[in-house]
């Protein structure tokens, strides 16, 4: 019987969502994975330790031909983007939209174009909604309020008021305040200018050393989705720069899903984060595996993830799969999936009803190496490991 024992060390992206109730979405979500891949799967009590923003538990996978196990620990900074997300607006708007508007002033949006222009689109779409409600604001008050002869200082006044209210409805509705508190986020990412985010950089860069410093695992897999992958970087790179010999002789896959990694390294002024990065890709001993689909307009799709950085030469092995999730979901999932641009950007970690060599949970829970699932991605297909079931989707 074959068997694997690996460490999960996950780092999630930019949602509210608390780390007992993603551990807990994986968890129901693997059931599905379970019956999908024709194997058993059962979890132990959920760990949340909030003090240190970290929560973990351990997974058991099993068929009549394998085993796994695997000890699953979920970094965990939902209440940073708290800070963010749950700002009163207008205060929120306010506090933001400069941060946002920095990143077409000093070139950033412009490089966005030359590295993927659906990553341009997504930078300049709350833009692009702004302006519309400006200018839908000041001819509406022009031809209403404006008729009776009013200074037009006081059109103005009510034109900005209609506009901050256009704004939240229905501009919550079509994710713009979301996405303005993103890219405020984002800023402070670039200038860390929030304190909290270095603090929270060195904790898990200790909590990172410490667990890979313990392995005794067949394999590691860190993984960054979205916002994720720059902080899993950078809680690496302090990892590796205080103890460079950390990963010798350990079996390291970095997994890569929908990665904003470009969208904080691109940015002149992250000088620091451009250093995490090539201290990360210096490293013998890492695959990096980069997934991306098409579907999603908030990652740099048909790009390789190290060329607009002009790197052109790794240490660390990189593969790049790009996929579509139309091959992995239903009909009715796709369908839904494609009318939210932020659910098509978390279907990376989500359960797929179709078996792809791209599940993310796959790696998670199954028989497979997550470093040969990336170099062969056909290798499920050819498996005797994965049992032949005829009802699935």
């Amino acid at each position: 019987m074959s068997d694997i024992n690996r460490l999960v060390l996950n780092f999630p992206g930019f949602e509210t969502t608390d780390a007992l109730h993603q551990i807990g979405r994986l968890s129901a979500g693997g059931q599905k994975t379970a019956h999908l891949w024709g194997f058993e799967l059962e979890v132990d009590e959920i760990n949340s330790d909030q003090d240190e923003h970290k929560a973990s538990t351990v997974f058991h996978s099993s068929s009549e031909k394998w085993r796994s196990k695997t000890d699953y620990v979920h970094f965990s900074w939902t209440d940073i983007i708290g800070k963010y997300e749950n700002m009163p607006y207008p205060q929120s708007f306010f506090a933001n939209f400069p941060k946002y508007l920095l990143f077409f002033l000093d070139g950033s949006v412009r490089k966005y174009a030359k590295a993927s222009m659906r990553y341009w689109g997504f930078a300049i779409y709350p833009m692009l909604m702004m302006l519309f409600f400006a200018v839908f604001s000041w001819f509406f008050m022009h031809y209403t309020i404006g008729a009776f002869g009013l200074h037009w200082i006081v059109t103005a006044i009510a034109a900005f008021l209609m506009f901050l209210v256009l704004c939240r409805f229905p501009g919550d509705l079509a994710y713009l305040n979301l996405s303005i508190n993103d890219w405020g986020f984002a800023r402070d990412l670039v200038t860390l200018s929030n304190p909290e985010i270095a603090d929270r950089y060195a904790l898990f860069a200790d909590h990172l050393s410490d667990e890979i410093s313990n392995s005794k695992h067949d394999e590691i897999l860190i993984v960054g989705h979205s916002f994720g992958s720059v902080w899993a970087v950078s809680a690496l790179a302090i990892a590796l720069e205080n103890n460079p010999d950390l990963l010798v002789g350990k079996r390291v896959t970095f997994l890569a899903l929908g990665s904003s990694l470009l969208k904080i390294a691109l940015v002149k002024r992250a000088v620091y984060f451009d250093k995490y990065v090539k201290t990360v890709l210096a490293e013998p001993n890492i695959l990096w595996h980069e997934i991306q689909t098409k579907t999603d307009f908030i990652s740099f799709y048909k790009t390789e993830p190290f060329l607009p950085l002009k790197i052109l030469e790794t240490v660390s092995p990189v593969v790049t799969s790009r996929v579509n999730f139309k091959h992995a979901l239903s009909k009715e999932r796709h369908s839904k999936m494609k009318r939210s641009m932020y659910l098509a950007h978390r279907q990376y970690i989500l359960y797929h009803d179709n078996r792809v060599h791209h599940d993310f949970q796959l790696r998670v829970f199954g028989p497979f190496f997550a470093d040969d699932l990336a170099r062969d991605e056909t290798l499920f297909a050819n498996s005797d490991l994965i049992a032949n079931i005829t009802d699935a989707n």
